[in-house]
């Protein structure tokens, strides 16, 4: 079973000999501005974060990639390099596949090419959001907003990820996350112990989050076909 829906959008004797199996930790770089995009990843679980790098080093999150999306999509319609840093948010696994192969197969599958473009839109809209979010939002609200959006993303309801991850990606201090996320727990939305976090009630965090999270999700149903819809945990 492939596990990413991009790539069940490909006949799958294209993509006999094609495929290589990786996997990836928490807090590995997947990719850097400036870096020649050699082969496309296609996650089939955890998390990848599409991150801002700032001069003094800190990173903020622009965009999430699960296992309905890819890494690198942008190199079927010519781009050479990627303009992005992205991280590992959660471990997981993934398939790779060279350019040269994808640009084949996409030309014997344009339903696949359409998919993918449909992909990195959704990922400039994703973008857009995040940074309309920053300016304008509660740490409170874009939080419990990040925790419902990896939930679509990856499409589990529990994550290994630290206090000072999420901090980082909020693009906030560590205690301003501790302190919401232990309000959050007192409220029995989530459960936090030794850097688990499981979402326990999700309608309760969306009733905290921002509209952001809802906007995401519009924009992912009105441009990804449905097959690239993970089912909500």
């Amino acid at each position: 079973m492939l596990e990413n829906q991009l790539l069940g959008c490909i006949p799958s004797e294209s993509l006999n000999g094609r495929l290589n199996a990786v996997e990836f930790m928490q807090g590995d770089v997947l990719a850097k501005p400036g870096l020649q995009i050699d082969r496309v990843i296609f996650p089939r679980s955890g998390l990848l974060s599409v991150v801002v790098e700032l001069g003094d080093g800190a990173q903020v999150e622009a965009a999430m990639i699960g296992p309905a999306g890819a890494l690198g999509g942008a190199a079927m319609f010519g781009a050479r390099q990627h303009v992005s840093t992205v991280v590992a948010q959660l471990a997981g696994r993934a398939w790779t596949v060279s350019v040269r192969d994808l640009v084949q197969i996409a030309d014997a599958a344009p339903e696949f090419r359409a998919a993918v473009l449909a992909y990195e839109r959704y990922l400039l809209a994703q973008a857009q959001q995040t940074a309309a979010c920053n300016a304008k939002h509660s740490i409170m609200q874009r939080l419990c907003a990040w925790l419902l959006r990896a939930q679509d993303e990856a499409g589990r309801t529990e994550f290994l990820i630290t206090q000072e991850m999420l901090a980082k990606m909020l693009g906030v201090q560590r205690a301003s996350v501790s302190m919401f996320a232990s309000q959050l727990q007192d409220n029995g939305l989530v459960q936090y112990r030794r850097g688990r976090l499981q979402i326990t009630d999700p309608n309760g965090l969306a009733a905290q989050a921002c509209e952001c999270r809802a906007a995401v999700q519009q924009q992912r149903e009105r441009l990804l076909p449905r097959e690239l819809t993970l089912e909500k945990a």
